[in-house]
């Protein structure tokens, strides 16, 4: 006999208020549907604005600064001033209330994961065609897959194959079960289930996904490469991210080409890209989807903001005068603010490029490929893939060569985190690339930074160090039985 959860609907969303706790789910009733179809439980997959509310990610990882340095001395916003400082001496977790972005993060992924757990179970006994419930299984598994790799990322020790077995991780569940106990995991037993979800779905995901927002096999493949990269199992990333160029209708967006078309229509024919204003005056009126090809999986972030700016140090990374990427999205010749640090660059609001920040994109995989390259000791390479993408982001592009790395894999290793930084700016990938560098190499990272006084002030942040690790939600410490992984 057919049996359905009574689901909480409001328009075709599940409504889900997630707590953590030991009941694992609180739902408030929003309206009532039920799901008796494939195409109901499908549905339960699409999310055209999902939250990932990483907010003080930028600023943990150094990459973007507050437009006000008196409000970031006078820590005015106790989170943000503690992630940019590197504080250490704040206990971070009295600030996890509702209001704090990780806290939001961490509800609206459990949200999202009890819906994919509600396809899971429930699928098979619905109305519709087998294929429907074999792509409903597989697209929903690998999401759940995603949303817990965002978890472990955020709330628990980076990835150390050494200690994962006994470093405590996050509450994992995967049945949709209001009685269920939440039982506080392992950083291993996370990647694990991530790994199986992975596995499972690989095959049975489609070519060609409904849309972006929905997972398709060379996401898949995609997020597999990403997930043995964390894990560093270099071979079976390299392995797994090849095998995602073979996939779909996917290529890389290519931004000066983008970036003249949008002049010509707008100024006319052979318009100079050379001169200063014309970025500023295309970027205000062009246009890059949601569903660009490069997107393997489109998922906004809510990480860039009205208040933020990017920093210097991030700034000075870019070949100014040549790379899109910097002069498409910042505000570069555009007044600053006085208030904010020297040499820091506004975003240029206004514009419709949606830089995925979420999501993955192909261009990911590229960085994914060359970096795996890089520490198999292969320069030329590294240097092939680094040029493929390269080329779709510089105006009067020079080919890297293996001589400007000095044919040095470790030099190779440093430009392509340097290039990570540049072609994934402001996406969670800043903060989770700072994780995973300095738990593998050790690295003490240095900045200096000068307040609204004008004094000078140096900051460190060592590879141990609690702040990479973000507290659990306080109402997740009330209602479930879980150790606080990080103050």
């Amino acid at each position: 006999m057919k049996h359905h959860y009574k689901t909480l609907l409001a328009g075709i969303s599940l409504l889900l208020s997630v707590t953590a706790c030991d009941n694992y789910l609180d739902i408030t009733p929003k309206g009532e549907a039920v799901l008796n179809t494939t195409a109901d439980y499908l549905g339960l997959l699409e999310e055209s604005m999902p939250t990932y509310t990483g907010s003080e990610f930028g600023y943990m990882a150094n990459v973007v600064t507050y437009y006000d340095r008196s409000q970031l001395d006078g820590y005015s916003y106790p989170l943000i001033s503690s992630s940019y400082f590197w504080d250490e001496s704040i206990d971070r977790s009295q600030y996890m209330d509702d209001s704090a972005g990780e806290s939001q993060l961490y509800n609206s992924c459990y949200t999202r994961i009890s819906k994919y757990n509600i396809i899971i179970d429930n699928i098979g006994d619905a109305e519709g065609s087998e294929a429907d419930k074999t792509l409903g299984i597989a697209q929903a598994k690998i999401m759940r897959a995603y949303n817990y790799f965002w978890l472990i990322n955020t709330f628990a020790v980076p990835y150390d194959p050494t200690t994962a077995e006994t470093d405590k991780g996050i509450i994992l569940h995967t049945h949709f079960d209001l009685e269920a106990k939440s039982v506080q995991s392992t950083v291993a037993d996370a990647y694990q289930l991530i790994c199986q979800d992975i596995e499972d779905a690989l095959d049975d995901l489609p070519e060609q996904a409904l849309n972006t927002y929905r997972p398709d096999k060379a996401f898949g493949y995609a997020f597999k490469a990403k997930v043995m990269l964390y894990m560093r199992n270099y071979d079976a990333a390299l392995e797994a991210a090849l095998e995602a160029l073979e996939h779909g209708n996917h290529k890389l967006w290519d931004m000066p080409a983008w970036l003249q078309q949008t002049a010509d229509g707008i100024y006319g024919s052979g318009t100079d890209l050379s001169q200063d204003w014309i970025y500023s005056m295309v970027l205000m009126n062009a246009m890059h989807n949601y569903d660009d090809p490069e997107n393997l999986l489109y998922q906004p972030m809510n990480a860039v903001f009205n208040a933020t700016m990017l920093n210097k140090a991030t700034a000075d990374l870019y070949d100014k005068l040549n790379d899109v990427r910097y002069r498409g999205v910042f505000s570069w010749n555009m007044p600053q603010r006085p208030t904010a640090e020297e040499g820091s660059v506004a975003f240029m609001y206004g514009t419709n490029v949606k830089l995925n920040e979420a999501g993955m994109r192909l261009s990911e995989v590229y960085l994914i490929i060359a970096e795996c390259y890089a520490r198999q000791g292969n320069v030329n390479e590294t240097v092939n893939y680094l040029n493929t993408l390269r080329e779709k982001r510089f105006l009067n592009y020079t080919p890297l060569t293996t001589d400007d790395l000095n044919n040095d894999a470790a030099q190779a290793l440093a430009f392509v985190r340097e290039e990570r930084r540049r072609e994934l700016v402001t996406s969670y990938n800043d903060f989770f690339d700072m994780r995973r560098f300095c738990a593998e190499f050790g690295e003490t990272l240095i900045k200096t930074y000068i307040d609204s006084q004008g004094e000078t002030h140096t900051f460190t942040l060592r590879p141990n160090s609690h702040l990479l690790t973000f507290p659990f939600p306080i109402k997740a410490m009330q209602t479930s039985d879980l150790t606080q992984n990080s103050k």
